[in-house]
């Protein structure tokens, strides 16, 4: 019995250690430039769709896609084959990224440039309420944070029934990343990034809760992208939750999201 408990007490001091190690560290925000924007053409808002087959049409000006974001970030952390993409939200589902082709060739404005890009959600849509959001990303997985590089908009699929509660004109944040399968190299950091959107993080004011693995939680209270330094090889969920004022959750089904991903 008493070597029992002494193996029990090693494993859970092991397990402690192990977390005190996971360090959760803000970076500034990558540079954009002022005149990036995205537009979500179709569906419009509140729009019926007929098939659960939707299509989507979206107007991007002021960033090209599919190239490889060229600064010091990009090599400090995973970078996509895909380089720079429009990262895509249906629901609360994962994002699917999309680099074009563009619907026709951009038209030369100086420095702005304007693109079409259509392509078709990769699933079917059950019957009733349905929502899309849309930013540009990085390489590397960030998403832009200036004003007018995220659109949001609500539609339904043969009816108007609504699925979930959600409020577009509500405080609510987008999971961006870590997701899907991620092979790093030593000591490189996991990239954590979110969007927040109708509200602004502060000590005393909105914040995010982020837990690791169910045991790692951490409050932010700055939007920019953090580092996660001290995560092993394998399976790993984190847990986004947008918290008001008074450490309460905000209403939506946004605003508590858990995601998977795996280190290789």
């Amino acid at each position: 019995m008493k070597i029992l408990i002494r193996c029990l007490f090693l494993i859970a001091a092991f397990n402690l250690s192990a977390l005190q190690k996971v360090q959760i560290v803000p970076v500034n925000p990558t540079k954009q430039a002022e005149n990036v924007k995205i537009y979500i053409v179709y569906p419009e808002e509140n729009q019926i769709d007929k098939s659960s087959e939707v299509w989507v049409q979206l107007r991007l000006r002021g960033y090209p896609l599919g190239n490889r974001t060229n600064n010091d970030r990009a090599k400090e952390i995973a970078s996509s084959q895909l380089g720079q993409s429009i990262h895509v939200v249906v629901d609360n589902n994962v994002y699917f990224a999309r680099t074009g082709p563009s619907l026709s060739p951009f038209d030369e404005e100086g420095n702005f440039y304007e693109a079409m890009y259509r392509f078709k959600i990769p699933y079917s849509l059950s019957q009733g309420q349905h929502f899309l959001r849309v930013f540009p990303a990085r390489s590397y997985g960030e998403s832009l944070k200036e004003i007018g590089s995220f659109a949001a908009t609500t539609f339904y699929v043969q009816n108007k029934r609504k699925n979930k509660e959600m409020n577009l004109s509500m405080p609510y944040i987008t999971y961006n990343e870590p997701s899907g399968f991620l092979n790093l190299k030593e000591k490189e950091p996991v990239l954590l990034d979110f969007y927040v959107t109708n509200a602004a993080l502060s000590e005393d004011g909105y914040s995010v809760r982020v837990s690791i693995d169910k045991k790692v939680k951490r409050k932010l209270t700055k939007w920019v992208p953090y580092y996660i330094y001290g995560l092993k090889k394998g399976k790993h969920t984190i847990r986004l939750e947008l918290l008001d004022k008074d450490m309460k959750k905000a209403p939506g089904y946004f605003n508590d999201t858990t995601r998977s991903f795996t280190i290789s």
